[in-house]
């Protein structure tokens, strides 16, 4: 069952107008606007109830997977110590599929793009099997980016950490 709802704002005095379309799938509020949440997608590579996995679009190596869960979460900046089990599994299934096409160890590479530098607002999980495609495209990932991108083991460390449930913020 579908059920879309859009409100406006208008701001008195001035030109500005929100507008902020939702919809709500299973109970659960996704933002209308989500690539991930907003229909079928190809290149799927594995789905179960929890999450889905799919070839990149624009893959920066020789393998870009991407994992993404089902429940609308925003970035990593908004994840607690509450969502770490729900990130563990996310990467360990990236493991898992990698390591089904062979790479793993040095020649896998698996993280999070921290905001602003992520371009889609649901929290996704990059698993690369490398060669990276050009050293450009190597650039985003490696530990010298730490300022925006976050290695999964370091993300999953940090929250196992984190105390009163606070999120990562420090690069």
């Amino acid at each position: 069952m579908l059920i879309s709802r859009s409100t406006a704002l208008v701001a008195t005095g001035a030109v500005a107008v929100l507008i902020a379309g939702y919809s709500i799938m299973g109970g659960q509020k996704r933002p209308k606007h989500c690539v991930f949440c907003s229909g079928p997608l190809d290149r799927i590579v594995y789905e179960d109830d929890e999450f889905i996995a799919f070839h990149d679009i624009k893959p920066d190596a020789e393998l870009h997977l991407l994992v993404v869960p089902r429940k609308h979460y925003g970035t990593i900046k908004e994840m607690t110590a509450q969502e770490l089990p729900m990130i563990t599994r996310m990467y360990e299934l990236g493991q898992r599929l990698a390591e089904e096409r062979g790479y793993e160890g040095d020649m896998a590479r698996f993280g999070f793009h921290r905001p602003p530098f992520n371009s889609i607002h649901h929290l996704h999980l990059h698993c690369l099997g490398l060669p990276f495609r050009s050293r450009r495209a190597a650039l985003p990932f490696t530990e010298a980016a730490r300022a925006w991108f976050v290695p999964a083991a370091r993300l999953i460390d940090e929250l196992s950490k984190a105390r009163d449930n606070h999120v990562l913020t420090q690069p």
